[in-house]
């Protein structure tokens, strides 16, 4: 059996904001930092045989210090990051109703077809990300794999890894620092734990 630990980013400045960060870099706040001791707090009685994570300083910062307690390098991985918002990076959504109203139509009307200027739709960033956990999988069979990344990735994992389709992506809560587990055999997935946040309390 394969297993999957989940773990998005802990909050950051922007996630606090509003504020659309997919590849541009966020700085963790003050609840991030606290976030950051409680989690490595549940994580250390885990046996973790791996940890991905991506490029962006967020979730490096949220997974080191396990790594270092684990004794494990962290692999980073760019097909892990987020959807790219292109030219809305750093903005929100009441900002780009209010001064892109076409683009902000083409959003709601569009869906997950939709392409962010100079960035990404939904389906381009699922796609990226169905190939990379495939390939983390082949290369890590009945282990613990530990990934820290971004709530858009870590729908896209479940909803691949349940439905095979992104059309679920947006039915699936994902807080920061939370702590999703899935167990994989033979290619068959069941979700253990989803958006675990109690730990934090």
């Amino acid at each position: 059996m394969s297993k999957l630990i989940l773990v998005r980013h802990a909050t950051t400045k922007d996630n606090i904001d509003g504020n659309l960060s997919g590849h541009i870099d966020s700085e963790l706040s003050n609840l991030g930092k606290q976030q950051i001791l409680k989690l490595n707090k549940f994580l250390e009685k885990e046996n973790i045989d791996c940890i991905y994570t991506t490029t962006s300083t967020r979730t490096k910062n949220t997974i080191k210090d396990i790594a270092k307690c684990k004794n494990l390098d962290i692999v980073e991985s760019e097909n892990l990051r987020e959807i790219s918002f292109g030219d809305f990076e750093g903005m929100n959504f009441e900002y780009i109703k209010n001064n892109f109203r076409e683009e902000f139509e083409k959003i709601i009307k569009n869906g997950f077809e939709y392409k962010y200027p100079n960035g990404e739709s939904l389906v381009d960033s699922y796609n990226r990300v169905c190939k990379e956990i495939n390939y983390i999988l082949d290369c890590n069979k009945d282990k613990t794999i530990l990934i820290c990344a971004h709530a858009g990735t870590i729908r896209n994992i479940i909803s691949y890894l349940i439905g095979n389709t992104h059309e679920y992506h947006w039915n699936f809560k994902i807080d920061n620092a939370s702590i999703s587990i899935i167990d994989i055999v033979d290619g068959f997935s069941v979700i253990h734990t989803l958006n675990n946040t109690l730990y934090l309390t």
